[in-house]
C-alpha cells in the first residue's frame, strides 16, 4: 500500500491537468495552440498554481483523446509530465459529465515537496471527475531524500468509484518489486475485502485489508500481510536506500489507516511488523576486528547466529518514519539488544552490547545522517571484557571488563562509522 499511496498524492494536481484539458474541448473544438492555453488557464483557475503546456492534441474520430505533451507547474520543483493522454465518454462529455475511460501518464516526475499547495484544492479537482481506469510508465517519484524512484503499473474503478484492481511495481528491477490488490466482495459489517500479493526481495507477502466507511464518510483501512523470504538488503536497494542488515525476512505485519478521502488514508498509513531474519548479517562491520582495534577498523562484515525485532513504519508529513524495537542479535560470543529510529535520512539508536553469555553489558549508541552516523562505545571496556573471557571464563570476563574500563577511563569520544 506505501507505493500506492505515492500515486495518489499525484494524482490529484494530474487530474486537474486532465480535466483542464477536456473542460477546453467542451466549447468549441480550437486549434492546438488555443487549446494549451485553455488547459494552462483551467489548471490555473483550479488549483492556483501555473502551468506550461507545451502542447495539445485531440481526436473526436475513432477512440476520442485528448493528449497533453511536455507539461510542467511553475514551482522552484516543478511537476512534469511528458505525456498525458485522455480517453473521454462522448455522451457524457457533451451534458458538461467528464467520465474517463482511461488514463493513461508517461514520463511524470512528481517531486513530494511540491504537492504540499495541491492538497484540498485537488482533492476537489478529483472528486469532480469519474475515471474508470490508470495506466503509468516511468513516473518518477521523488521523496524528502532527493533520489528519484520509477514506477509503473495500472489502476482500474469499479463504478461506486474504489478500486477493483491495482497493480504497482518497480521496472528494470530484478528480483520483482510489485504489489497487486483487488477487491474480493466483502466481510460482515459491509467492508471491501482486497486480496493482496506483494513480491520483493526475491519473497513474497501475502494477505488481505479491509475498507470501510463511517456515517460521516470517514475511511478505514486494516490488514495483514504474511512476508517470507525477503532478502533485506535486495529490498532497500530497488529503492535505493542503503542497507546495514542482509538476510531473509518472515514474519507478520499489520497496516492501518483512516481518512475522509483515498489521499489521506495513503498519507496516514501505518505498519507493525514482528520479523525473524535468517542468515542474518552486519553488511558493514566486523564486530570482531572492530573489538580487536579498539574501533580502529571496522571494514568487513559479521554473520550472525540470529536477528529479530520488530519494526514500525509511520507515513508524515517529512517522510516516511521508521523504528525497530526489541532488536536483537546474537553473533558467536556477543549479543546486542536496543531500539533505532530512521527519520529524515537520520538515525538515532542506542543499545547494550553483551559480552561472556551476558556477564559484561557495554552500552553504545549511534546517532546522525545514515550515510556516515557517529557511534559512541567504550572499545577499551569491551576489549578488556574480550581479553577476560579469553584468560578466564565468566569471572575472568567481569574482571577483565573493568580492568579495561579503568585503563581506557570514559566512553571513548564519538567516532564516524566506517
Amino acid at each position: 500500500m506505501t507505493l500506492a499511496r505515492r500515486w495518489a498524492l499525484a494524482a490529484g494536481a494530474l487530474v486537474a491537468l486532465l480535466a483542464a484539458a477536456c473542460l477546453a474541448v467542451w466549447a468549441v473544438l480550437p486549434g492546438d495552440e488555443e487549446l494549451a492555453r485553455r488547459v494552462e488557464a483551467e489548471f490555473e483557475a483550479r488549483l492556483g498554481q501555473k502551468l506550461v503546456v507545451g502542447a495539445v492534441r485531440w481526436r473526436v474520430r475513432g477512440v476520442p483523446a485528448v493528449e497533453v505533451l511536455d507539461a510542467h507547474t511553475v514551482q522552484p520543483e516543478p511537476i512534469r509530465a511528458r505525456r498525458v493522454a485522455i480517453h473521454p465518454q462522448l455522451w457524457p462529455l457533451l451534458h458538461r459529465q467528464l467520465v474517463i475511460d482511461r488514463l493513461e501518464v508517461e514520463g511524470a516526475v512528481v517531486p513530494r515537496q511540491s504537492l504540499a499547495v495541491y492538497r484540498g484544492r485537488a482533492s476537489g479537482a478529483e472528486g469532480a471527475v469519474r475515471v474508470r481506469s490508470v495506466t503509468f510508465e516511468d513516473f518518477s517519484y521523488i521523496s524528502h531524500s532527493g533520489v528519484p524512484v520509477v514506477y509503473a503499473g495500472e489502476i482500474d474503478f469499479d463504478d461506486d468509484g474504489r478500486p477493483r484492481r491495482l497493480e504497482i511495481l518497480r521496472p528494470k528491477v530484478e528480483p520483482t518489486v510489485s504489489l497487486e490488490a483487488t477487491r474480493d466482495g466483502q466481510a460482515e459489517g459491509g467492508a471491501d475485502l482486497y486480496r493482496l500479493r506483494v513480491q520483493a526481495g526475491g519473497g513474497t507477502a501475502h494477505g488481505q485489508a479491509r475498507l470501510t466507511t463511517s456515517a460521516e464518510g470517514r475511511l478505514r483501512l486494516t490488514g495483514e500481510l504474511a512476508p517470507r523470504g525477503v532478502e533485506v538488503a535486495s529490498l532497500l536497494e530497488a529503492f535505493h536506500r542503503r542497507a546495514f542488515v542482509g538476510g531473509l525476512a518472515s514474519g507478520q505485519t499489520e497496516l492501518s489507516a483512516e481518512g475522509h478521502t483515498v489521499v489521506e488514508l495513503f498519507r496516514s498509513l501505518r505498519t507493525r511488523s514482528e520479523l525473524k531474519v535468517e542468515r542474518a548479517k552486519l553488511l558493514r562491520l566486523d564486530l570482531d576486528k572492530a573489538i580487536k582495534s579498539l574501533g580502529e577498523d571496522r571494514a568487513g562484515q559479521t554473520p550472525l547466529d540470529s536477528l529479530s525485532g520488530v519494526m514500525l513504519t509511520r507515513n508524515t508529513e517529512q517522510g516516511l518514519r521508521t523504528e525497530f524495537t526489541d532488536v536483537k542479535a546474537v553473533a558467536g560470543t556477543y549479543s546486542a539488544t536496543g531500539r533505532a529510529t530512521l527519520y529524515r535520512q537520520r538515525i538515532d539508536a542506542q543499545g547494550e552490547l553483551e559480552i561472556g553469555g551476558g556477564l559484561v553489558n557495554v552500552p553504545f549508541a549511534a546517532h546522525g545522517p545514515t550515510r556516515e552516523p557517529e557511534v559512541e562505545i567504550s572499545w577499551g571496556a569491551v576489549a578488556g571484557a574480550a581479553v577476560g573471557t579469553a584468560i578466564l571464563p565468566g569471572i575472568g570476563t567481569a574482571i577483565g571488563s573493568r580492568i579495561g574500563g579503568a585503563v581506557s577511563g570514559p566512553p571513548a569520544p564519538a567516532r564516524p562509522r566506517r
